[in-house]
């Protein structure tokens, strides 16, 4: 059921995977949370998705290991040209990735995850952001 809070223009979440099967859980399970998912297969896509749907997307969902373009060059890059974007990592490797997410102090969540620990990650980020502005 769709989430009446979400009713905004900002409602989409970009998705940033390799795995389809990551690709596919994470779009329903946002999609039922009343989320809009726009999803790409790498970063050099998500970029392109990202300046597609900037205006209404609230946030980035991205691996961290991809090939083209990884998620945190992506996430790099994207800060760069829009610094308010909300931006979560994640990842199935786990040690090295939360050093290298440690340093950057992205936000970080270790696969695999529940949906609903999903969306509770993603809510309160959204959340702390509004409460900031």
């Amino acid at each position: 059921m769709a989430d009446p809070g979400l009713s905004g223009t900002k409602n989409v979440v970009l998705v940033v995977d390799d795995e389809v099967m990551v690709l596919r859980s994470t779009t329903v399970a946002l999609a039922t949370a009343g989320f809009e998912v726009e999803v790409a297969n790498h970063g050099a896509e998500g970029l392109e998705l990202f300046r597609a749907f900037r205006d209404r997307i609230c946030l980035v969902l991205s691996d961290v290991v991809m090939p083209v373009l990884g998620g945190m060059e992506m996430a790099e890059k994207i800060l760069e040209s829009d610094p308010g974007t909300k931006i979560l990592l994640m990842s199935g490797y786990s040690d090295a990735a939360l050093e290298v997410l440690a340093r950057k102090k992205f936000p970080f969540l270790r696969k695999p995850f529940l949906p609903a620990d999903l969306v509770r990650r993603i809510r309160k980020l959204l959340d702390q952001a509004a409460a900031a502005t």
